[in-house]
């Protein structure tokens, strides 16, 4: 039988932050979709509902990273 000789030990490495925080099209789509139908889907000014949905898939990444480490 063979024996591992060495007193290495074996280290517990930290995954890297995620450097592409940008979700994809299609997800934000929904999302953005979902929130202007709980905005009473108001005329006008698509881009509020567009650029929070971004906002929030990218914090939902970061604590997904955050809990893994």
């Amino acid at each position: 039988m063979l024996r591992h000789t060495t007193d290495e030990k074996a280290t517990k490495s930290e995954p890297a932050e995620p450097t592409n925080l940008n979700p994809d099209r299609d997800t934000v789509a929904a999302l953005a979709y979902q929130l202007w139908t709980l905005r009473a889907r108001p005329i006008g000014s698509p881009e509020v509902d567009w650029f929070r949905a971004e906002d929030e898939l990218r914090k939902s990444q970061l604590r997904v990273w955050h809990h893994s480490i």
